[in-house]
């Protein structure tokens, strides 16, 4: 099997973006093998866009290459990111998604100044996210293709902040059952929590609950129902329903669990 190379984009499925981009890249490599992991993200959510890809690319084997298509129009001061972390390659702009994927410091980072300085500009994935990918391919020597820097920059948006006795989330994704789900992690409730009493606090603190259930169907329909999903991510969801529209939330929504 070929070099895997994988995409992530807001460019939704109706438009020849995805096609161009692949065909350019199997005119110079023909056994490269493509997986498309979401073309839904919304428009220009680079936070959207990296929890996404940090959901799911542990999954794939040493080597595979992940072009991300989000927030990549460049400006007169554009730069192109360009890492390997955890044996695999990422293709971005530099514009924070990485920070947000990474936990630990990459194997390396190149940075390739490009501005406006280019032809094609305005289609970066196809005029040079895919010929640095197809270099990828042939040649693992990243540091021929820009400036190395130390790191990439960092950023918390992914993260839950601790109180003395508050869990203050927030709501990063709503997935296609209009389910919501937050970045307070199942280690960070069970380091805090520790068997304490708890409640939930939802969207601004206008709906309480102090029970975590093991699944979907804990409840009846219609039911409120929160779970760590297989993400180990606090969901809120309704059985059979959609909770992010029957509850008014939304990404950024406040979720806090207070416990005593």
């Amino acid at each position: 099997m070929g070099r895997i190379i994988t995409f992530t984009t807001d460019w939704n499925n109706s438009d020849y973006y995805i096609g161009a981009v692949k065909a350019s890249i199997i005119a110079k490599v023909p056994d490269i093998v493509f997986v498309d992991i979401s073309h839904d993200i919304e428009s220009f959510s680079v936070s959207q866009a990296a929890f996404v890809l940090k959901s799911v690319y542990k999954k794939f084997p040493a080597g595979t290459i992940h072009i991300i298509g989000v927030d990549s129009e460049p400006d007169i001061n554009g730069k192109i990111l360009v890492a390997k972390y955890d044996s695999q390659y990422f293709i971005c702009n530099d514009n924070g998604c990485t920070g947000l994927i990474f936990e630990h410091k990459p194997e390396i980072v190149v940075i390739i100044e490009t501005g406006f300085a280019f032809d094609g500009c305005c289609f970066t994935e196809l005029t040079v996210f895919s010929d640095i990918a197809v270099y990828i391919s042939k040649n693992e020597n990243l540091k021929d293709l820009g400036n190395v820097v130390d790191d990439v920059n960092r950023y918390t948006g992914l993260t839950a902040q601790i109180e003395p006795d508050m869990i203050n989330g927030e709501v990063i994704y709503i997935d296609s059952y209009f389910n919501a789900i937050t970045n307070i992690t199942k280690e960070i409730f069970e380091e805090n929590v520790a068997g304490r009493k708890f409640e939930i606090l939802l969207n601004t603190n206008l709906l309480k609950t102090d029970k975590i259930h093991p699944s979907y169907k804990s409840v009846d329909k219609g039911e409120l129902v929160c779970i760590f999903n297989s993400l180990g991510l606090l969901e809120i969801a309704i059985r059979e329903g959609k909770a992010s529209q029957l509850l008014s939330l939304n990404r950024k929504s406040a979720i806090r669990i207070r416990f005593k």
